[in-house]
């Protein structure tokens, strides 16, 4: 009867080899048990009457939900699963205050303005630097003001959200003036290499951080500042340079 009932309301075709239902009874209720395929239902009701009819609907629901999951995995399977985002820069601009040491014949106050786009593990930056005017020794026969103007790029690692590293390449415009009233002249001349750098940003809230900055730079071009009616060059800049810099800025 109970296989009747089930083939009458799904189909005479319907597979009931895997469906078992018993109905026992208890001291004081029925208890139904309905297992298909691995999977059980359980009921108690003090009318027996009532688990048959229960037992029918839950076969029902039980029989219908399997024939419906491998369609829904197969049609998971079908479709790809969606492919992650990459992850959006973040950009920051920032404004620096510091010494330079090395590209100018004393160490000279230096300023920055630095942008970068940030991802995760990686960034670049770009940066333009300002160093305030510095004078060659007075015991030397001639003695010549300069200041300077540079721009780098510079490629980042991130080893942690406060650290970062960069690679990158530097270069400055030297400008030079003398300081002879008599003889008054100017001149420029290029100072370039490669740079390597290392900032420290411990304070980030919000939209704004804080950190510390040094960059090394090594001179591979190095201009040389002569003055006309003057035998041998004015200043030779270091082979090396570096900056420390403290840096505040914006990032979103």
């Amino acid at each position: 009867m109970f296989e009747s009932e089930l083939r009458q309301r799904l189909g005479s075709d319907t597979p009931l080899d895997g469906v078992h239902v018993s109905i026992t009874r208890a001291p004081t209720h029925f208890h139904l048990r309905v297992e298909i395929d691995g999977e059980l239902r359980e009921l108690d009701d003090e009318s027996c009457s009532e688990l048959f009819r229960a037992s029918i609907v839950i076969a029902m629901s039980m029989l219908l939900h399997e024939e419906q999951r491998p369609a829904a995995s197969s049609e998971s399977e079908r479709e790809p699963p969606p492919q992650p985002s990459a992850p959006r820069p973040r950009f920051t601009l920032g404004a620096g205050v510091g010494i330079n040491v090395g590209t100018l014949p004393a160490p000279v106050l230096a300023l920055e303005l630095e942008s970068k786009a940030l991802w995760p593990r990686w960034g670049v930056g770009l940066g333009l630097r300002y160093l305030a005017p510095g004078e060659t020794s007075e015991s030397q026969p001639r003695a010549v003001r300069f200041q300077a103007l540079g721009a780098h790029l510079a490629g980042i690692f991130r080893a942690a959200p406060v650290l970062e590293a960069q690679l990158g390449f530097g270069a400055q415009y030297l400008m030079g003036e003398s300081l002879d009233a008599a003889a008054a002249q100017t001149g420029g001349a290029w100072v370039a290499g490669p740079t390597l750098g290392l900032t420290f940003i411990p304070l980030q809230s919000g939209l704004f951080w804080a950190g510390l900055g040094a960059e090394g730079q090594l001179n591979l071009i190095r201009g040389d500042f002569e003055i006309l009616n003057y035998n041998g060059p004015v200043y030779d800049v270091s082979w090396l340079a570096g900056s420390g810099f403290v840096r505040l800025g914006l990032i979103w």
